[in-house]
């Protein structure tokens, strides 16, 4: 009963996903005509690429019609319903031994997962749309992903960014100034820094960057919770005292543990299409610190397409591991 319950969870969730259109959220602004933006579309977490391009931008042009430029899409329900794209279908098939499985597309918009139809969603300039194909037997609910950045703290999302807040843990000051600096660098108009506080990472007005070593934050009930719950949270990594472990797409131990100096970029947030999602940057030790803020500022570019990392050695490990 329980597995039928999350199935039929996990369908209400994508109806929700596809036809939320009609609602009233605001889009962002029209962005001009010389505007871009990075499209990308995927599957299996970003395992293999379809289409990966910046592309023009036109005054009013929605995600949907991007998408119809550059690639082979299926609409159904008077084009609310996006129901294939390059011949990849969203549905049902059933394998004999593990019964009915669905397949769809889940869309992000600087890293951050949409609750608008697409039909309606009007892009900024500078905005990463992200299209990624997978089950729903995988770890289906993953509101934020790392792999727009330096989004969303340049652009936020939905044409609204609330700021960006740092939280430094003791010791931790340094990293979460060099963070701070490359994104204002970037162009990003409002960074704070201050002190680790839990509830304002907890009740965020914000976007949130936590920068502190993971003995800092390891008995908190609040980061536990979050790790206990990947179902809904979307983290594929179990970080403890003894080291971080990547996870597989059903958020089950794969590989080695990483140790010392072994470090942790990963997000969430607190629903779908949250506006404040909650970043960490975290490692087992202040080399692995050091080493992960220089890691995710000198070779940003390898982040691109990525829903979590772990960091060792100045290697970036993409989450979830062996996502196929």
């Amino acid at each position: 009963m329980k597995t039928l319950h999350k199935f039929w969870l996990a369908v209400f969730f994508l109806a929700l996903l596809q036809f939320t259109g009609g609602c009233t959220w605001s889009t962002a602004p029209a962005a001009d005509e010389k505007a871009t933006v990075n499209l990308w579309v995927t599957r299996d977490f970003g395992e293999e690429t379809i289409f990966s391009a910046e592309i023009p931008l036109n005054s009013d042009q929605s995600v949907l019609s991007l998408l119809q430029e550059h690639l082979e899409v299926e609409t159904e329900y008077g084009g609310g319903f996006i129901s294939a794209i390059n011949g990849l279908e969203s549905g049902y098939s059933a394998a004999e031994s593990e019964g009915v499985q669905k397949t769809d597309w889940f869309y992000y918009v600087n890293g951050i997962l949409s609750g608008q139809g697409a039909a309606t969603y009007v892009p900024a300039g500078g905005d990463h749309i992200w299209w990624d194909y997978r089950l729903w037997s995988d770890t289906p609910f993953v509101p934020a992903v790392i792999g727009a950045f330096p989004q969303p703290f340049l652009g936020g999302f939905q044409g609204n960014n609330p700021g960006t807040l740092i939280l430094s843990g003791d010791g931790c000051g340094e990293q979460a100034e060099q963070l701070a600096r490359f994104l204002e660098e970037q162009g990003c108009s409002s960074v704070e820094i201050s002190p680790y506080c839990e509830e304002k990472a907890a009740k965020r007005s914000q976007i949130v960057l936590v920068v502190a070593l993971w003995e800092q934050l390891e008995e908190s009930s609040f980061w536990q919770g979050i790790q206990q719950h990947r179902d809904s949270t979307g983290w594929f990594a179990e970080l403890t005292s003894q080291g971080f472990y990547p996870l597989d797409r059903h958020a089950s131990r794969q590989g080695e543990k990483y140790h010392e100096g072994a470090g942790a970029i990963l997000s969430t947030g607190s629903g779908l299409a949250d506006p404040h999602p909650l970043w960490l940057v975290t490692a087992t030790d202040r080399e692995g610190l050091e080493g992960t803020v220089e890691t995710l500022l000198k070779k940003t570019e390898q982040f691109a397409q990525k829903t979590g990392v772990l960091v060792s050695g100045g290697d970036i490990i993409g989450l979830p591991l062996n996502a196929k």
